[in-house]
């Protein structure tokens, strides 16, 4: 069995806890957040717009974890 170490990226960080990662996860929970609030607040409209950049921030993330950190 081999273990190998998690591969370095900006600054000594791993690519999960990188900056830009952190800021994306960020603004994905934001959107969220704002959905649910707009949700609650029977706004049917801003709640699915919303959704949509979160879903939309989320497909982009999942994209650029499948090519390594690429976009």
């Amino acid at each position: 069995m081999t273990i190998t170490t998690p591969k370095m990226g900006l600054l000594g960080t791993t690519p999960a806890t990188s900056p830009s990662s952190i800021a994306r996860r960020i603004a994905i929970e934001a959107a969220l957040t704002l959905a649910l609030f707009h949700v609650r607040n029977d706004n049917a409209h801003a709640a699915v717009s919303g959704s949509i950049r979160a879903t939309s921030m989320l497909k982009q993330a999942c994209a650029e974890s499948k090519n390594g950190g690429q976009a």
